[in-house]
Order: structure tokens, then sequence, then C-alpha cells
């Protein structure tokens, strides 16, 4: 949420200043971003707009300034891969964002891919937190595994698929469906998947740190406080200018000091360089050396409605760092359903995700004593 807030700010604030009510477009960022905000929910799709080679490049010349690690090609991939869907919105779908207050509540989502189908999501309703995690997705996208681990992930599924009744959030859960957690229950899920190695260790950590993302409670109330807060700074600070059109929508340069654009964005890099850690991925934002340095943001207004923010990351670099420009998609309504699933289900506990995976670890050891039994579940008494 305050990713979405933070983004919303830089392009909706600014709308204020008298300089964009002279663009010749006839259009102004207030007005744009009032329509995009006449939905009952936010979304946001943020990439690296760049090439595995273009990410490299931008990798190893930051490393190269700060004495980190050689990246490799692997890790350029995957970020160049990488996309950050984030959506807010109202619970009920009754309240337009434009027309919320403090104390109306907020539901929140995030899910992560790398090209393909979503590897993870979370998501919070009403104080409820809900995780979802795919496992074969995470094996073959992320992890480009070959043929033996892609069938590996493919019998995986369908052991958990034979879990009893008396396991279905347990196993919903291992076979990627969303389910509800108990956020305060991260170090007994943690542990479930740790001991029990069937998942792979890599999947595991995966699959743990998807649980923990549910206990960052989502605070409605700070995140219009942090926005309102924002908003003041970039009045203060920030100038725009008309910059023609690009693919059918008008553009609007946006320029600003170092340090607001930082603050700006701050939430939503947060959440991108903590969701590519989970991976093992590096960063990609870098602290501004020089807060009072003047760079650029591009705001997209298509048909009056704002679409998107680009911003060139490597300006917090300073010379030499080059180009990564991070592409923030804007849509009204909800990308990712904010309701709870359709079932009336419990919530997962680490007790029956140790027995499920303890059942699957023996699942596995059948196969590897006789594959022809591999599809034979046995009994369990969880």
């Amino acid at each position: 949420m305050a990713a979405l807030g933070g983004v919303a700010a830089l392009a909706i604030s600014t709308g204020g200043c008298t300089l964009i009510q002279q663009a010749q477009t006839g259009l102004t960022v207030s007005g744009a971003a009032d329509q995009l905000l006449s939905w009952e929910g936010l979304s946001l799709q943020a990439t690296l707009d760049a090439t595995p080679d273009e990410m490299y490049d931008y990798l190893l010349r930051m490393a190269s300034r700060d004495g980190g690690p050689e990246p490799s090609m692997d890790e350029a991939r995957l970020l160049a891969d990488m996309e950050l869907l984030a959506v807010i919105g109202d619970p009920e779908r009754e309240i337009r964002m434009k027309d919320r207050e403090n104390a109306d509540p907020l539901a929140g989502a995030v899910a992560l891919n790398f090209g393909g189908l979503d590897a993870v999501g979370v998501k919070n309703i009403l104080g409820r937190t809900f995780v979802r995690v795919s496992v074969d997705t995470v094996v073959r996208d992320v992890y480009q595994g070959d043929e033996a681990a892609n069938a590996e992930a493919a019998h995986f599924l369908r052991d958990a698929g034979a879990l009893p009744d008396s396991l279905r959030v347990a196993r919903g859960a291992l076979r990627g469906e969303w389910v509800e957690i108990d956020p305060y229950q991260y170090d007994g899920y943690a542990r479930a998947v740790s001991e029990h190695t069937v998942l792979g260790e890599r999947e595991a950590e995966v699959f743990a740190a998807a649980m923990s993302d549910g206990g960052n409670t989502l605070d409605p109330a700070g995140q219009w406080r942090f926005a309102a807060d924002l908003g003041s700074a970039l009045r203060s600070g920030a100038t725009l200018r008309p910059a023609g059109q690009e693919r059918g929508a008008d553009v609007v340069e946006v320029r600003l000091p170092a340090g607001q654009a930082q603050r700006a964005l701050s939430p939503l890099l947060t959440l991108l360089t903590e969701q590519g850690a989970r991976f093992g991925l590096p960063p990609v934002f870098h602290p501004p050396a020089d807060p009072d340095e003047e760079v650029s943001a591009r705001l997209a207004i298509r048909n009056g409605v704002l679409s998107e923010v680009t911003f060139d990351l490597g300006q917090f670099g300073g010379a030499g760092a080059g180009e990564l420009p991070l592409r923030m998609t804007l849509t009204g309504g909800s990308a990712i359903g904010l309701t709870p699933p359709p079932e009336n289900r419990d919530v997962l506990t680490p007790q029956d995700l140790t027995v499920a995976l303890m059942y699957l670890e023996t699942q596995r050891e059948i196969r590897a004593e006789n594959p022809e039994r591999a599809n034979i579940p046995g009994p369990l008494q969880p």
C-alpha cells in the first residue's frame, strides 16, 4: 500500500502546480489522476525496462562502484523478467479511491512473476492474511529447472493433491492455492519447511518467506498520512512541463530533487528489493549521492487518465551508473481479487503443514525405491 501511495503521490500531488494547467495538451495531471482514482481499486504493475544484457551492464557498473560481488547473467535475467503487481482497494467494492477517508478499510495484495505465471502472492483483507506459492512456477521460471527438476515438481504437485481432506488447507497451500495463514505463526511455518526438505532448499526458503510477508500488517491510516506528507513536499519542489506525445499518450515531465524522488519511490523500491532478495537477487536501487540534484520522471496520460510513470533509477547512481528505467503502469480496478477464497477454509497451521510434508517425504522415498508405486497414496494418520 505504501508503494502505491508513493507512486500515486509522485504523480498526483504535483497536480496542484500551475505549470501543468498551461500544458498545450489541455490535460492536467490532477484531472488525469482524478479519473484514475474513480474506481474502487488501484493496480500498479512495476517492471525494469531492460534486456538481460542491459541489466547485467547496470549491475556490473554498480558493483564496481560499491565494491560489491560481481553479478551473474542469471541474476540479470531474473531482474529483467521480474514483474511486481501491487493492488489496493475497497474490500466491499463500494467506495471510490478518491472518496475514501482515513477510517475506511482498505485491502491490499502483491504478486510477483518472472515472465510467466505468478510465483508468489500475498493479500491482506480486513485483518486476514492469504498467501499463494506456486512451486512448479518457482522451479520452472525462477530456477530454470532442467527436465529432472520439472518432473520432480510435477510429482510433488501430484502427491500433494493426494493428501486427505483432513489436510485440505495444507493440500491447497502446497498446490499453489490461496490459503489463509496466521502471520504470528511464521516461525512455525519456517521450521516446518526447513525440517522437511521435500520442497528443495531454495523452494523451501521461498515458501517460508511468503508466509512472513503477511506479518507486515497494513495500516491504511498510516499510508494516507504518508501520501499527504509526501504531497506537501512535492508541491514545494516539483516542476512540470509537457513533453509531447508517445504511443498515443500525452507525456508530462516532472522534475524534482533526488531526495524527494527517493522519498516518493522508496516504498516501491523497498518492495522490489525485498521480493528480489527472496530469490537471491542484488538490489537495483542505490540512494542518491546528492539529494539536492534534480532528477526527472515521465508521466503518460492516455485518454485523460494517468496510465504510466517512468523513472530512470540510474539518475540516483550518479555519473557512470548507466540507465535503468523503472516503468510503473497504473490502472483503475483490482488486478488481484481483493476477496477471500470462495470456499470457507480454515487457517493453515504449522502442525498440518508439518504432517503434510512428512507424508510427501514418504511418497518421495517410495518413488525412489519403486517408481511403479509412486501414484498410490499410502495410509496417513494426521
